[in-house]
């Protein structure tokens, strides 16, 4: 079984097709090709999934050869976890990090920054338990410019109330001692129709190839690239 094939049999396990960041195969992939994007970045060495949810990328870092540390505020992805043989470490503070410093050569943040209730103190937290020059992988944060966040916004539909542009998550960054290697824009077409009838929803996803294709190329067209859902950043610890 392909590593896709195993992480849907998993997930499903979990119920998890009822979360629409992994309801569909293109969104899926989309954890898996993140995952082989850190590996590029980093061959080896410890990783904090830092705010891990079902821990779907703790699995895919593993599966990479990395030694994952899971750690969220709630205990959603336990049962999940569980199933891969992973210890969750729940959080006592919603800011501290129970780690010494300089713990880690990677902190991972997928669909997470924008939840925290204070960004600065949780970034401050996040480069000391980073190693010098450790990376700090910042994925599926919501573009304060997206038509789709937009849109989900005045439907009532959007769970995003904190929005970035790139010119503020670089300068907050830059002031926590981080280098700027990497910006792309992804999610011109939507990975999922949230809100809409089930039948629509599936209809949509049938094209999923052709839809993580022609959404590749779009997304790094010059300006409209710009209205993506996300925008996903490597920075390094200076």
């Amino acid at each position: 079984m392909n590593e896709l094939a195993e992480l849907k049999e998993l997930l499903a396990c979990e119920n998890a097709g009822l979360i629409p960041h992994v309801a569909s195969e293109l969104g899926v992939k989309r954890y898996i090709k993140n995952a082989d994007r850190i590996k590029r970045y980093l061959p080896k060495g410890r990783i904090l999934d830092w705010g891990c949810g079902l821990g779907q990328m703790t699995y895919l870092l593993k599966n990479r050869g990395f030694e994952v540390t899971s750690y969220d505020v709630d205990c959603g992805g336990r049962a999940f976890l569980q199933r891969i043989g992973q210890p969750l470490i729940l959080a006592a503070d919603p800011v501290k990090l129970p780690f010494p410093d300089s713990s880690f050569d990677a902190v991972l943040s997928s669909g997470v920054l924008e939840h925290v209730a204070e960004p600065l103190a949780s970034l401050k937290e996040v480069s000391r338990v980073l190693k010098d020059q450790g990376y700090f992988f910042v994925f599926m944060l919501p573009n304060k410019y997206s038509y789709i966040e937009y849109i989900s916004d005045r439907l009532g539909r959007g769970d995003h109330p904190v929005k970035y542009s790139e010119k503020q998550i670089r300068e907050l960054l830059e002031k926590f001692n981080f280098d700027v290697l990497s910006v792309t824009y992804k999610g011109l077409l939507p990975y999922n129709l949230k809100g809409l009838p089930a039948g629509v929803r599936e209809f949509y996803h049938i094209f999923d190839r052709w839809i993580g294709y022609l959404d590749w190329i779009l997304s790094r067209l010059p300006l409209l690239g710009l209205l993506s859902t996300n925008i996903e950043i490597v920075a390094r610890k200076k």
